[in-house]
């Protein structure tokens, strides 16, 4: 999608004179430009895949869609997920699809004409400490569109890995968005003053910005259950080695997924030059 200079003038008016932080999420997953009630964020049950390297003590760890066709470095008997509708279960029961917490049912009525969800795909890269858990330095986490009538799941949005770790308590995951990063238009929009305004038109008008993606996840059992499942406990999740140091564990994951839009000083001030611009050029017309 193009922003002309007038549009992006618009969008910024509605920023630059409001709170930090995005009020709440909205979605159009059929594109008939209705968009589902407000809700502040997603919920999501699913398991993660890691893989412990015990020689050096790095870790990657997977979950979702970068689970299709992972065997986990052949320690695993088969592909963890063999493709998407896999992955979702077909939908029965809906694993490892978001859902919006308050607003269940509306999110997954204004997408049933189309047979639309939203799903996600993570992989974490970071490293082990034998006696307090991980901490990932890299990687992604990205949404995706899927469709229960058979067409190919699209990538609505892809965010860089910030900062996070397993801890005694629970994990947090943050991710940044930037220009770019939304690949596919007018799904997502957060709202100023009930105003809808989607993402890409914000990073577009804002390309100093970053959306930011926080997944704040109940880690059963926290670093403690982790280490364990290391250690060689199945009950924990382990899932094998390869003899030669490398380990396999899974854990499930109850979740939440927070959306914020970050508006600091610099973009207010770049708002209010592009309304300068727009009225410059609005008078040049006349």
């Amino acid at each position: 999608m193009k922003l002309t200079l007038l549009k992006a003038a618009a969008v910024a008016s509605a920023l630059v004179f409001n709170t930090a932080y995005a009020d709440s999420i909205q979605v159009d997953l059929n594109g008939d430009s209705a968009l589902s009630v407000a809700f502040e964020q997603f919920t999501v049950n699913y398991d993660s895949h890691t893989l412990v390297d015990l020689n050096n003590n790095t870790v990657r760890t997977y979950a979702g869609y970068d689970l299709i066709g992972n065997n986990m470095n052949g320690i695993a008997t088969g592909p963890i997920y063999t493709d998407f509708t896999d992955m979702v279960g077909g939908l029965s029961g809906g694993s490892n699809t978001l859902a919006s917490a308050g607003n269940f049912f509306d999110l997954f009525n204004e997408s049933s004409a189309a047979g639309s969800y939203i799903t996600f795909g993570v992989d974490l890269i970071g490293t082990l400490n034998p006696t307090t858990g991980i901490t990932y330095t890299s990687g992604t986490l990205n949404l995706w569109q899927g469709f229960t009538n058979g067409n190919p799941a699209e990538q609505i949005l892809t965010a860089n890995f910030a900062t996070g770790g397993v801890t005694a308590g629970n994990q947090d995951v943050l991710s940044l968005s930037g220009p770019g990063d939304i690949l596919k238009d007018d799904v997502m929009f957060f709202s100023q003053n009930g105003t809808p305004i989607s993402f890409e038109d914000y990073l577009l008008a804002y390309p100093m910005a970053d959306i930011r993606l926080l997944i704040d996840q109940n880690v059963q059992g926290g670093a403690s259950t982790l280490l364990a499942a290391i250690g060689g406990d199945v009950a924990a999740g382990f899932k094998g080695t390869d003899g030669a140091g490398n380990v396999y564990v899974s854990a499930n994951h109850s979740a939440s997924l927070n959306i914020n839009v970050p508006e600091p000083t610099t973009l207010a001030i770049l708002g209010l030059g592009l309304l300068g611009m727009a009225g410059a050029s609005r008078r040049k017309a006349k």
